[in-house]
């Protein structure tokens, strides 16, 4: 930074970067080195604390092609801004203009803006903003102009978008204006390419209260859409949009508030039916009984569409990805239903790709989430004795419903809770409740959680559905300050339905008890002794059951918050009846194999600098019959 004089300040920046792909050969080392400048030059004309002030501007930035960047340089909409899609070259940006501000009042400006790309690209675009606030008026205006051209197209793109609002003494009253009209012609044959577009939208709201605590605001939006047809931007649709935003309630106790957006599409199209959608949402919270009791509750509703998903699996490197393969019938063929989640790091070596879609089903989605919370633990310092007691309670219950049907004519089902089987296309119900004595305070600490949980989603292969309902209790004590004691209990039942992979149905009833003793050396150290003994039942196709045992140590060591060590041995004896070679063995010995199998983990994380972390993770496992698997992961992660 250099500054002659009070009214000019010159900045310049000068960075280089080296990428080289193979460090290994001199072969194409001819790109690995690129620079890029910058130059700004600011001169004050006018200068008035009490009046406008008006600044004039030269900003130049230069770009090798070859040039590699950490972090992006531009805005994210910056190809889009300058209608970009492949630009190739050194590119020169240069901007100039003036902007002119006061204290009170505001400011505008006005930039003239040159982008060039030697090989394939030059454009110039002029923008005008300004955000200015007289008297009662506020106007804020954002506005661009392009003409630019490349080795296929030559295009033209203005976008503007504008507001006013008046203000009174209880409220406000405006509009909005929002305009895009995007023409992209190849040069050879004249024609307009399937980027151009047009819409023009205006807006009108008023509003009454205090718009940062109790306020209710109402609105309408008017819009047309204009695409590419025979040549031509034609009109293709008109929407109606309707909006109240509403807080109708807001203190230290209890908020309240409310969206709700109704649009209606009239497509130009008579063939086409027109198209009603609502979306809203309600949220209310409340805090009760000097804050012991505490309530939130959250509705919407969404007009949408999802698509009929197909996909694919993609192999990578071990460890990259998150499926892994079993060929459950020996014929060589990767099948769909062959695929499963991997248990294990080194088992991770294949993708889920989306495949292009374009089948859409329209849908209607209700969405209801509750919470209630119970914490009477404010009550331990008073002396009545039924307040003592009860403030070692804790309590928490949640529940969410999100469900999504088939959208059929213009009807909305408000109800999360009706069940409609033939249209219904997801869900996702969770119900969960968690009852604490003593919450962390390792001192006889109970807690007892119920879970009942059920998924369903569609996809091209047809639907699956998960379901799972658990009870758990889990109790940890600390003895003489350097003992703790561990135990949990779960007794669950988890199902999975496939509509059309058989194999993936299972009906699994499960028990497990855990018990494990922990020894506390100080703050830094701990080492810990583990038994689990787990009982599984599938009740529905081959009835295989599984008994399993766990035994296992692990350790923790730690310094000052710089570096940490983590290890754990585990030996498991799987007695398994039924078929190991299908998904329901997967699914009940978790990716492990019947009879003795042997994991053991190691995880080093080393604090190096303030902005500096190394991390080392090495996992191994042994069964019976197999050899000893090694996998391992070393991470260098940076802080910006």
């Amino acid at each position: 930074v250099y500054k002659p004089s009070d009214k000019t300040d010159l900045k310049f920046e000068i960075s280089a970067s080296k990428q080289d792909l193979n460090l290994f050969s001199n072969i194409d080392d001819d790109n690995n080195t690129g620079f890029a400048g910058k130059l700004a030059l600011t001169q004050n004309i006018i200068k008035n604390d009490s009046l406008w002030n008006v600044n004039a501007f030269v900003d130049t930035d230069y770009i090798h092609q070859d040039f590699r960047t950490v972090e992006q340089l531009f805005n994210v909409e910056f190809n889009r801004d300058w209608n970009i899609e492949n630009p190739v070259g050194n590119q020169q940006l240069l901007k100039t203009g003036f902007t002119t501000f006061h204290s009170k009042k505001g400011n505008a400006s006005y930039t003239f803006e040159h982008l060039n790309y030697s090989e394939n690209f030059n454009g110039n675009r002029h923008v005008a903003n300004a955000n200015l606030k007289l008297n009662k008026f506020h106007f804020f205006t954002n506005t661009s102009v392009l003409s630019a051209k490349d080795q296929v197209n030559t295009s033209s793109f203005f976008r503007s978008f504008s507001r006013l609002t008046y203000n009174y003494k209880k409220g406000w009253i405006g509009t909005k204006l929002n305009i895009e009209d995007n023409e992209q012609q190849q040069k050879q044959t004249q024609e307009l390419t399937p980027l151009s577009q047009r819409f023009n939208a205006y807006e009108v709201f008023t509003g009454i209260g205090d718009s940062t605590k109790v306020y209710t605001e109402i609105g309408y939006k008017n819009r047309v859409n204009d695409s590419v047809k025979n040549n031509l931007l034609q009109k293709v649709n008109t929407s109606n949009t309707y909006y109240l935003k509403t807080r109708l309630v807001q203190n230290k106790k209890t908020n309240l508030s409310l969206f709700i957006n109704y649009r209606t599409l009239k497509h130009k199209d008579e063939n086409i039916a027109d198209e009603h959608s609502l979306n809203s949402r309600l949220q209310y919270s409340q805090k009760l009984f000097k804050q012991i009791v505490l309530l939130n509750t959250v509705y919407e509703t969404n007009s949408g569409s999802l698509p009929q998903q197909e996909f694919s699996y993609i192999e990578v490197e071990p460890g990259q990805g998150a499926y892994t393969w079993i060929d459950y019938n020996n014929n060589g063929i990767q099948e769909l239903e062959e695929f499963e989640i991997a248990q294990f790091q080194d088992q991770g070596k294949y993708i889920r790709v989306l495949l292009p879609n374009q089948v859409f089903i329209k849908t209607h989605q209700n969405r209801l989430s509750q919470t209630l919370t119970i914490n009477p633990s404010s009550w331990s310092v008073y002396e009545n004795k039924n307040q003592k007691f009860w403030s070692h309670f804790y309590n928490q219950t949640s529940y969410l419903i999100d469900r999504k049907i088939k959208r059929e004519g213009n009807n909305f089902n408000f109800n999360p809770f009706e069940s409609d089987a033939e249209n219904q296309i997801g869900l996702q119900l969770n119900f969960r409740n968690v009852l604490f004595f003593n919450r962390g305070k390792q001192h006889y600490t109970t807690s007892y959680t119920y879970l009942r949980n059920k998924t369903r989603s569609e996809l091209i292969t047809g639907f699956f559905e998960n379901s799972l309902k658990s009870h758990q209790l889990k109790f940890n004590h600390k003895i003489q300050e350097s003992w703790l004691a561990t135990f949990q209990s779960a007794f669950e039942n988890n199902q999975s339905t496939s509509e059309n992979f058989i194999s993936k149905n299972y009906n699994i009833d499960e028990y497990r008890h855990s018990p494990k003793l922990s020894y506390l050396l100080n703050d830094n150290v701990r080492f810990n002794v583990f038994y689990q003994f787990s009982n599984k039942e599938n009740k529905i196709g081959d009835f295989e059951t599984l008994k399993q045992q766990n035994y296992g140590i692990s350790f923790s060591l730690s310094k000052n918050q710089k570096a940490a060590i983590n290890g754990e041995f585990n030996y498991y004896i799987n007695t398994f009846k039924g078929n190991t070679n299908s998904p329901v063995g997967y699914q009940m010995m978790e990716g492990l194999q019947a009879g003795k199998n042997f994991t053991w983990a190691l995880l080093v994380q080393k604090k190096l600098t303030k902005y500096l972390d190394l991390n080392l993770n090495y996992f191994g496992r042994k069964s019976e019959t197999s050899k000893v698997i090694h996998s391992g992961t070393v991470q260098l992660k940076a802080y910006f």
